[in-house]
This record gives C-alpha cells, structure tokens and sequence, in this order.
C-alpha cells in the first residue's frame, strides 16, 4: 500500500481545481476560532477511523466525552459531524484516485463505503465527475 501523506498539497492545473474541491477544507468564515483544535483532532480522528465506519460515537469515545456535547461543540464552530466525514472521505477518495492504481471498489472501501456504486454517487456530488472521469482527468494532467 502507497504512503499518503494526509497532508501533502496537491498541485493541479486549474482546470481541474473546481473539480478537486471538496465540500469543506476549512473552518467556515463564522466560526472564528472558537473551536479550531477540536474540528482538527475531529478530522484527524475521522482520518484514522475511516475504514472502520469512523461514526460520531467512536470519535467522541475517542475524546473521551458524550455524543452529545461533541454534536454541540462541533455546532458552536459551525460544522456538522457529517460535513467533516464527508471531506474527509472526498481528499482520501481523491488522493488515492490521483496517486495510485487501487480499484474503485477497494477505494470505496477505505473510505468507508460498503458499496462501490454508493461511493460512486457520492463522489459525483462532491465532485461533480465519476471517480474514473476524476482518475482519468488527474494523470492526463500529470504526463
């Protein structure tokens, strides 16, 4: 299995940023600072955790507080546990699409999606392409 680097900057033309963009890369320009730290150790959390499902309870069990208190520090910086899953499997999905040759479906996996065809889904709303479109797109651009 490649090494990736969670977070390595990814270089691409600008014909493919729009594409390239995720959901959410950064705190939303009304959290203030807040909550920056826990919205971090929460994606890193969510990194580890992704292909064993990476829930809301194994991250607050991870932190070590309720479910409860965890969903309502995260609405105070203005984020949703979902909204960090969701990056967080849209720049794995990516990087791996870009920086290996591991099929759509072992890549859904990793992710933690149990069926390809949903992982495919999700990844043309987050993207706006299919995972082979993306795929094909990002080595054309690195010839």
């Amino acid at each position: 299995m490649p090494n990736l680097d969670k977070h390595r900057v990814v270089t691409l033309p600008p014909a493919l940023m729009p594409g390239f963009l995720c959901l959410r890369t950064s705190l939303p320009a009304g959290a203030g600072q807040a909550r920056p730290q826990l919205v971090f150790e929460v994606s890193r959390l969510i990194d580890q955790l992704l292909s064993e499902g990476a829930s809301l309870e194994q991250v607050a069990a991870r932190l070590g507080m309720p479910v409860r208190r965890l969903r309502e520090q995260l609405a105070q910086a203005d984020v949703r546990f979902n909204e960090l899953l969701n990056d967080c499997r849209c720049n794995l999905a990516k990087r791996l699409l870009v920086d290996t040759e591991e099929r759509i479906e072992r890549i859904a996996e990793r992710t933690g999606f149990f069926e390809p065809s949903t992982f495919c889904r999700a990844f043309i709303r987050w993207v706006g392409a299919t995972p082979v479109e993306f795929r094909r797109r990002g080595r054309g651009a690195t010839l």
